[in-house]
This record gives structure tokens, sequence and C-alpha cells, in this order.
């Protein structure tokens, strides 16, 4: 039987609706070997929740961790419900503030004690209030259907077992601690070439796996990256806000994705009517019932909402909040910046390294920025809050009955937490000024940020936008306890406004892919379908602005993917950008390791790469500006914010920038995610080109750094310079450019053979090089001299 590959199917008849889902296209070739049809794991019939179950298993450390984490969220639920009730029924309120309370003479020192019945009141147990009744029974139907998903899960979870121990030859839980996801999946790629996992393909691919799990997952990434999703809320008096919580997640799934009438049938198939845009006015006006439907549950059950999450944040704080004061006053990565950040096809736990290595250079960078009122201010709180409690704890050890005295503890407590309060705002005496170093940091982890934070990272625009990616413990909480207000709201106001997007945007940008169902387009990580033209060179995209992804999403979601899959083969078109992009960073480690690497001693190259690359400015070599040109070039011809020279010559920091690299600095050669960092910095680099040239580069000039990087020695002011390099035939790389420039010549016309090759150099090709490097500077002079 002949097999035809397809990758692509559109759905455009109403016929498909006939046919069976299960049944495999005719164009692929199944597998009904003896072998394969005897096996229990051949034609897994909702793969999705296969594989999401297999990675679950591997990142929660098998069946056992699993299970212990279930039954304890359960046993916590009922915690929470049974001791608030026994509170609010038995607890005795009128007597924590009056002086009422009986109290018990000990016989052995005289002194007085209060025991415990004088507080709680056991007989109000067999009496309970009505209301109290009503909140268990719903609690305990809702603790039902819990432990019944549990119970369901375990046994799930108990067949993935099998499948480790019998198809994946992970037979102890030690061994699966040992095993990493991408050994994982490499041993699912060969599970299904032995078992036929699923029957409409013969191969499995990395891709095929990670659009199953990430399904619904990249529909959100893509909606947030195009602003469909209503996240961005303009507050007078307060400007721009971010909200998005948990609660407003779920229910953004819950309309999308999982619940009655949702535009997904079966978990993997868009509905057919949403692929056809004539029954549009039909599918807006059913999507705005829908949600107008669900505001309205989310505001009857309000109340509930509301008092569970006190609780459950009390309880989760409080005893934290007793040993760790100024835990509020850390930061952590929103959940809005988690979605903002993520790429295409990325797991939780691949994002969650990224952005654990982004938060040390965050951090630093958040601190930078202090109020100096509200610094003085807090050192002259701290100075006499710290004084009194000081006294106070002197006195204590002098005499201990004063910690018996009426309010000394609450006093003491408060007064410490006062001091942390004010500590989170005063900076530390040793902190280096260097926004633009943090940022470029920051920037090779997170991988997004717009255009104005890498300009002007100094800012306090800069500084209050990246709040909203990254915030304060206490802001988080804050807007957890308010989603149950806000959630109905933005969901009647504002996402049923969005309901026509919404539809547009599944019928556009959805397609059926070979084996696998359907997925979000921008999942494919097609550069010609979606890429952005600031960051690709003419004629690889042919998106319009209506598809192509923002912040250069899917070229940045492309390289990540490739890097942690070697062995996953992208498109043609994708593999001609790899391959490109791999021979661009090539050149600039061999540009600089040749040329100045000597300037900085023994350091690796690809290590010196990946600091110019971070830190540009500070490791390309120094240019004297003339007088009418007020902007230092760097390796990569960056301009400083705002265009001051002297301002950004303070930012340099160059004797201390060594201090501000990774603790550890991770090594290129042997960490899959430096090296994506390494080529994640370039692409912005790239871009910051692109978007700075007048006019794009030739298709032939694609991502070549000789179309890209200007010469460090030359500053570019002067067109005709540009011109001057556009016409060299025999240079085609900025590596071979800057060897050349910065090559000495060697006398009597000897040649030099280079360690590990042939590698002459011929001293007429370094005289020519040569001659045109001073007929380039000639040529500045006589602009510079012209100007003047």
């Amino acid at each position: 039987m002949s097999h035809k590959h397809v990758h692509y199917k559109r759905l455009e008849t109403e016929e498909s609706d006939q046919e069976d889902d299960d049944a495999p296209p005719t164009h692929v070739q199944l597998h009904n070997s003896h072998n394969v049809k005897g096996s229990r794991w051949n034609h897994i019939e909702n793969l999705d929740e296969f594989f999401e179950r297999v990675y679950t298993y591997q990142q929660e450390h098998g069946l056992v961790a699993i299970l212990v984490k279930d039954i304890f969220e359960l046993i916590q639920f009922a915690f929470i419900v049974l001791f608030t009730a026994f509170i609010i029924q038995c607890l005795r309120f009128s007597l924590l503030t009056a002086d009422t309370i009986t109290f018990v003479k000990n016989n052995v020192t005289g002194e007085r004690d209060i025991i415990f019945s004088d507080l709680f009141d056991l007989d109000r147990l067999r009496n309970p209030h009505g209301l109290i009744v009503i909140i268990l029974l719903m609690a305990f139907g809702l603790w039902l259907f819990w432990f019944y998903r549990a119970v369901i899960r375990f046994f799930r979870f108990w067949e993935i077992r099998k499948f480790y121990h019998e198809a994946l030859n992970i037979t102890s839980e030690l061994e699966l601690r040992n095993t990493t996801w991408p050994m994982v999946l490499t041993l699912l790629k060969e599970a299904q070439r032995e078992h036929k996992m699923n029957i409409r393909k013969q191969e499995l691919t990395e891709l095929d796996v990670y659009h199953r799990i990430l399904r619904f997952k990249n529909y959100m990434v893509a909606m947030v990256n195009k602003s469909i999703l209503p996240c961005k809320h303009w507050i007078p008096l307060f400007g721009e806000k971010i909200f998005y919580t948990q609660g407003l997640q779920f229910n953004f799934e819950l309309i999308l994705f999982r619940g009655p009438r949702a535009p997904f049938k079966d978990s993997f198939y868009l509905r057919e009517e949403y692929k056809s845009a004539a029954k549009k006015p039909q599918l807006v006006q059913d999507l705005r019932f829908r949600i107008a439907i669900l505001a309205l549950v989310n505001l009857i059950f309000c109340p509930v909402i509301l008092l569970y999450q006190i609780l459950y944040s009390f309880f989760q704080y409080a005893e934290l909040l007793k040993r760790q004061p100024g835990v509020f006053g850390r930061r952590r990565w929103s959940l809005y910046g988690r979605l903002y950040l993520r790429d295409f096809n990325e797991l939780d736990h691949e994002l969650t390294l990224r952005l654990n290595r982004a938060y040390k250079p965050a951090r630093k960078f958040m601190d930078l920025f202090t109020n100096p009122l509200v610094v003085i201010v807090s050192r002259n709180v701290a100075f006499i809050t710290g004084s009194l409690l000081a006294v106070l704890l002197a006195l204590t050890v002098i005499q201990e009955d004063l910690l018996t005295a009426h309010n000394v503890l609450i006093v003491i407590t408060m007064l410490g937490l006062v001091i942390t309060i004010c500590r989170v705002f005063i900076p530390d005496e040793n902190q280096v000024w260097c926004p633009p170093q943090l940022m470029q940091q920051i920037l090779g982890e997170i991988h997004y940020m717009p255009d104005h934070w890498k300009e002007k990272p100094h800012t306090v625009e800069v500084y209050k936008e990246f709040t909203h990616v990254y915030q304060f413990t206490l802001m988080h909480v804050i807007d957890e306890l308010l989603s149950p207000l806000i959630t109905p709201f933005i969901l009647f106001f504002h996402l049923r406004n969005q309901a026509s997007d919404i539809v547009d945007f599944l019928r556009n940008f959805t397609i059926e892919v070979s084996g696998v169902g359907d997925v979000c387009s921008f999942a494919e990580m097609n550069i010609k379908k979606h890429g952005h033209p600031e960051w690709l060179s003419t004629g690889m995209t042919r998106a319009s602005m209506y598809e192509q992804a923002e912040d250069g999403k899917t070229e940045i979601s492309l390289m990540h993917f490739s890097r942690k899959n070697p062995n996953w083969k992208p498109s043609e078109e994708g593999a001609a950008y790899m391959t490109q992009l791999k021979e661009s960073v090539d050149e600039l480690q061999q540009s600089t390791s040749g040329s100045m690497i000597g300037n900085h001693g023994n350091q690796d190259p690809e290590e010196f790469t990946y600091l110019t690359l971070q830190d540009p400015d500070s490791y390309a070599p120094q240019v004297v500006p003339s007088s009418h040109t007020p902007v230092t070039t760097s390796l990569f011809g960056a301009h400083p914010p705002g265009g001051d020279s002297m301002q950004w010559s303070v930012w340099s920091m160059r004797p201390g920038v060594a201090a501000l690299r990774r603790d550890p600095l991770p090594d290129p050669r042997t960490d899959p995610l430096s090296t994506s960092t390494l080529d994640t910095l370039h692409l912005h680099q790239l871009h910051d080109q692109r978007r700075a040239q007048p006019h794009a580069p030739s298709p032939s000039q694609a991502l070549r750094p000789g179309a890209l990087y200007p010469n460090p020695r030359v500053l570019q002011s002067n067109a005709s310079i540009e011109a001057a390099w556009a016409t060299e035939p025999e240079v085609s790389a900025p590596g071979a450019k800057l060897a050349e420039l910065r090559e000495p010549l060697l006398p009597g016309g000897e040649t030099r053979e280079e360690e590990g090759g042939t590698g002459l150099v011929a001293a007429g090709q370094q005289q020519r090089s040569h001659a045109r490097d001073e007929t380039v500077i000639k040529m500045h002079e006589e602009g510079s001299s012209g100007e003047q």
C-alpha cells in the first residue's frame, strides 16, 4: 500500500461529522501485526489525556507521591471547612474583649490560668446553626466529588504505572526519579514503534506529544499574544492594570475548552460550525449567552468562593507570616507573566526552569528602583521602632513577668512587623546601578519583552510595567482574594464583548494535523505563516499583521523547541532558519574569539560570546565618538537609552561587569538551556538591528551577520560607509571582516598557519583589508570634517 504524507487537512464539508472519529484516514498505513494487536497499549482512544498523565507521572515522581498528594488535599479541604465551622459555632466571641472570663486558681503557684472551656462551648455542637449545616452539606458534596475524582485518578495513574513498567521499562520509583523528561520522550517514541499507540501515524515526533499535552495551553498563549483575552484593564487614577487570576483562568478554560457547548468536541476537534464563516453571527450570540450565564453563576456563588479564598489564604500564610514576616515583600512571577512569557509548545517544568534562572537578576533589577522619600521615611521609622523594640526586649530580660502584662506581646509583634515592612523599602547599600546589564540577563531567560524595555530600562515606566509580570506576593494574594468579586464583571462586560474576536480566532488559527487533531496554527511554529517581518529577513514570511505573532513568539519558540529537541525535524523553512541562525552565532563566536578574546585572558570563546550578547557595550572594543556623534557604538551597534552618551558612560560600569555575571555561569557547551539563552539574545540583537535599519537587507543577506553587524571600529553615521561595505564581494561574514581589521599585518609578505589546519592568510589579502580599513576610516573622517 502506498504511503502518502499529509500534514494538514481542512474540514470544509459537513460530511465529516458523519465519519467515525476513531476510524483512521485512508491515507495512513495501518500496522496490524499480531504483536501490535495483542498489546494493551495499541490504539489508545484519548492520547491527549494519556500523554498528559505520562508527563504528570514523571514530574510528580510516581504513583505513591501522586496518591499521598491527593489524600492530603482532601484532608486539607476537610480541615479548613470543619475547623472553621467549629470556630464559628463554638467560640465565645463576646469573651475575647470582655473582662468577665472565669479564672481558676492554681493550687501550686497561686496564679490564675484560663481554662479551655472558658473560650469554647462544646455544648453548642448539639444544636448547630442552620446556615452552618447548609454550608457543611454543600462542602461535603464537593468533598465527595473530589474524593470520587481522586479515586478515578488513582486507577488511571495505576494504568500509567503499568505503562512505565511494561512499555517504557522503568520499573522502580528510584529509577523514575533518575529519569528526565527528554529520556521519557525518547522512550515514548520507541514505544510507538512497538505498540502503535497512535494508529494514524507510524512514527511519533516530539511535536506530536507536545501538541497533545499543550493543545489548549497553546491556544491560551496565542490569545494572550494577540490580545484576544481581556487581561489588561484601564483604571482611572491608577492607569493600566493587569488582572489575571486562577479563578479567571478557570472560567476562560471552561468557556473555551471544557464546559458544556464549548467550541471543542471530544477535547481534540473543533466543532464544524466554528470552521464556517457563514455561521459566525449565530456562534457569537451563543458564546455571548454562555459567557453571561457563567458570569451570573460566578456572581451567585461569589460569597461562598470569597469565604473559602479568605480562609485558605489565612491558613496558608498565617504560620508563614509568623515565621518569615517578610514573605509578602518577596516577588514572584505573576500568573499573567507565566502566560505572556511562555513559548509555544513549552511544558510547565521547562517554563519554571527559565523563570527560576531569571528570578535573581529580575529581583536585582526591581531593587534598583526606590522612592527617595519612601527610603528616608522607612529608615527613620525603622530606627524609632527598633529602639522601642530593643527597650521592650531588654526589660523582658530583666523582668520576665513583664511579658504577662496587658498587650506587651502584641506591641512587640507589631513593632517587629513594622521593622520588617520598612526593610523592604530600604535598598542595599552595596548595589550597583546597572539596569541595561540586568535587563539583558533577564531577557536571555524570559525571551520576551517590549522593545522599549530594552531601550529605556532605567525609566520608572519600564519598572511599573515590569511589575505586571513580576509582582509582590502581597499583590498576588490581594488579586486572588478580589477575584471572586471582579471575575463576574470581567466576564460580562469584557469577555462577552470579545466573543466575535474569539470566534474569528478559532476559525482562522485552527488547523488539523494528521494523527493529532485540531491544534492552534501558531503552535506549528511556521515562520512563513506566522513569522514577524521585524524578526525575519525579507521573503521568509508572508504573514499579514493579523497573522503574525507578536514579540518574536514564533521565531523564539521555534529556536527554543529545536534546542530542547535536537532530533526533531522542523519544516523546510524552519530548518533553513535554524541553519542560518546557527551559522550566524558560530560566526559571531569565531569573530569574538579571534579578534577580541585576547583582551580578556584565557576566557572560553563561547562564554565570552555569551557575555558579549548579555552586555555588548562592556565587552565591545572601545570607540571614541567624534564631536558630532555623541553616541558610542557597541559590537552590535546598540544605541544607549535616550541617546545620552554621558549617562550611558556612567551605566557601563565596565570595571564591575564581571560581578553581574551568572553565579555560576552556565557552560554553553554542556547546557542546552544556556545555548538557547545565547540564541535568544542573538535574535533580539538582530531584531533591534532590523528595526534600526531604514531598509531591510536583501534575502541573500538574511541572518548573515555581515549584513547586520556593523564594524565596531567605525561609527554608523555615514551612508557611504554602508555602501562601501556592501560592495565588498570577497568578505561574506563579520567574523572574517573583524579578523581582517584586527589582524596585525605580517612583515615581508609572510603567511600564518593557524592551529588545527592550514589556515593560510596571504599577506596580499591582509594588505587589501588594511587598505580598505584605512579607506573607510578616511571616508568617515572626511564626512565628519564636512559636517563640522
